[in-house]
């Protein structure tokens, strides 16, 4: 495994010798690197509910964080997915991993770009990976969450609560661990879980949207969790992705350009289009 990938140790003996070196990541706060164009026209007043919409279908938001674990005043910055609206996808390339910077130019009509799935030493991704409904991996079993996309839409689910079935999906990227159980209910925590990191997850809210964020500091995956859970977010489920190094976010729609960059190249992403 790659060094300085978030983790959560108690699942090596599961994933076998490939978890074993995962790590969890020390480092340093993201910093923002690239704002609106000079010259823009100022942004409308944040409404109260703190989203804005920045393109059909996608909102964006920043929530502080004012948890133990975060030394100074931490952020979150999330965005907020109607996929009745828009389109969420995977985007796969095993064994060729790009930085977040190509991501962008290689997906110029994608809105948001989130890294995606753990992935060892020759980029391949850890779990099953379905990018325009073509399947690499294996799923998980028994631990982990999966985002998918089929005829039906975009949908979080816990693989302990909802094991994969072997069922035809467009696009899907799984991790761990599970945040926010089915139901909205604290999962059951790990080895690690007191570990600060920074962190990317992804999770379901009970109106049926899809909710991305990334950490601005270091939090660890209990105060994550607890943070997640007595929000305003009303999660119907979340589980986290990888994170430290990896940990980055792009936004690129007319209205609103803005880029958290992860530290290490990304084999696969998340990433959303408006229609």
């Amino acid at each position: 495994m790659r060094r300085g990938y978030d983790t959560w140790p108690g699942l090596a003996s599961r994933l076998g010798a490939c978890l074993a070196a995962v790590v969890a990541l020390l480092g340093c706060n993201l910093a923002r690197v690239d704002g609106p164009p000079a010259g823009d026209p100022p942004a409308s007043s944040t409404p109260a509910s703190g989203w804005t919409t920045i393109a059909p279908g996608i909102e964006r938001r920043e929530m502080a964080l004012p948890v133990a674990s975060v030394s100074a005043q931490g952020t979150a910055l999330l965005v907020r997915v109607d996929s009745t609206v828009a389109t969420l996808g995977v985007q796969y390339s095993p064994g060729a991993a790009r930085t977040l910077g190509e991501w962008q130019r290689a997906l110029p009509d994608a809105q948001v770009i989130v890294n995606g799935a753990f992935f060892d030493e020759a980029d391949r991704a850890l779990g099953l990976v379905i990018s325009d409904g073509q399947g690499y991996g294996e799923s998980f079993v028994g631990f982990g969450g999966m985002l998918q996309v089929d005829a039906s839409g975009a949908h979080v689910r816990s693989l302990v609560n909802s094991p994969y079935q072997g069922e035809r999906l467009w696009q899907a990227v799984q991790a761990f661990p599970v945040l926010i159980e089915q139901g909205g209910v604290l999962a059951p925590q790990g080895d690690g879980f007191d570990q600060r990191s920074r962190r990317t997850w992804i999770g379901q809210d009970r109106a049926g949207r899809i909710i991305l964020g990334v950490t601005h500091n270091l939090i660890t995956l209990a105060d994550l969790q607890a943070w997640l859970l007595a929000s305003d977010l009303d999660l119907e489920v979340a589980f986290a992705l990888d994170g430290g190094r990896s940990t980055g976010m792009v936004i690129q729609t007319p209205s609103h350009q803005e880029s958290y960059p992860a530290f290490d190249r990304l084999p696969s992403v998340v990433v959303v289009y408006a229609p």
